[in-house]
């Protein structure tokens, strides 16, 4: 074993015992009946000129399922909620979840808006699916998912990204405009990191992140910089999609200068497993190909993350 492989080790099983921050919320509970559950319309793609589809960006994610209009439509987190008119959109289900947000869309919602309490659990109902109030418009639900800045700047995320209170005409940010997002500020990233499970898309556009895919992107809890990320079969384990989305992430020369540092601070131990395992592997098989520069690179980057990870010591 050298030297380098020893440093890698420790590195990893002190970051095995550390707890990890996480940059987003995770939605526990399916957001409707999952049987025949599709998407409908992705997030990020221009709609200009589709017919039904409004001009320009889409900021949400449409999913459907087998029983369409009046389906119940549920909370996947737990949080504060409000509802609140949405143009002509209709009625919003606002769910703000530590530094996530939610927005439930395109419902019928009357008989939920007079909650008594200001906070919903996840897998509480929160509306049906109808489209009330709209002139036009199938069935479906709009999940519309906002990040904080402060947590979206250190996402590391390289994908599509709007303002809150940015047109559907706007162009996504670029990633330089992603790194100083205003702290308090809300924006529209990607919902299918956010998602329970993988769900299938069946009506693909070219222009979506990473290209047209039959199922969304695995669950990260973070936009993340695996946006761009083949895709995996709805059938495969959910720790099987995110290996394949570190190793396409991993091959990617995007963002920032340091995006493989925040690559390493992604709540995602999925990484740092894999990165074990493959280490592992190698000492078992004693095969090491890796030339110097990649084992010190390796060493490194994992040597930052425990740094970063330690805990910082309060002296009274």
């Amino acid at each position: 074993m050298t030297v380098v492989h020893r440093i890698v080790i420790s590195a990893l099983v002190f970051a095995f015992n550390t707890e990890i921050a996480a940059a987003g919320t995770c939605l526990t509970s399916d957001v409707m009946s999952p049987a025949g559950q599709r998407v409908s319309s992705p997030y990020g793609v221009d709609r200009t000129g589709r017919p039904g589809a409004s001009a320009g960006y889409h900021q949400g994610l449409d999913i459907v399922n087998s029983q369409g209009a009046g389906t119940p439509v549920y909370s996947g987190s737990s949080g504060s909620i409000k509802y609140r008119g949405f143009g002509s959109g209709g009625t919003i289900a606002d769910i703000v979840s530590g530094d996530t947000r939610f927005f439930y869309l395109h419902m019928n919602v009357l008989t939920f808006q007079n909650r008594e309490k200001p906070t919903i659990a996840a897998g509480e109902q929160v509306g049906t699916m109808g489209c009330m109030g709209m002139k036009q418009c199938a069935p479906h639900l709009h999940l519309g998912t906002l990040l904080k800045g402060s947590a979206l700047s250190a996402s590391g995320t390289n994908g599509r990204v709007w303002n809150e209170i940015s047109r559907k005409s706007s162009s996504p940010l670029t990633a330089d405009a992603i790194k100083p997002a205003l702290p308090s500020a809300w924006y529209y990233v990607n919902p299918e990191q956010f998602l329970p499970r993988q769900i299938p898309i069946s009506n693909k556009y070219r222009d979506m992140a990473g290209g047209p895919r039959d199922t969304t992107l695995p669950k990260t809890c973070s936009p993340g910089p695996n946006e761009g990320a083949a895709s995996e079969t709805v059938s495969r384990s959910d720790s099987q999609s995110r290996q394949a989305a570190i190793t396409s992430a991993a091959g990617k020369a995007v963002g920032s200068e340091d995006h493989a540092v925040k690559v390493a601070n992604q709540p995602n131990r999925s990484l740092y497993i894999e990165l074990a395992r493959n280490n592992a592997t190698e000492l078992t098989a004693n095969t090491f190909e890796y030339d110097a520069e990649m084992d010190a690179a390796l060493a490194q980057l994992v040597a930052l993350y425990a740094i970063d990870a330690r805990p910082v010591e309060v002296r009274p």
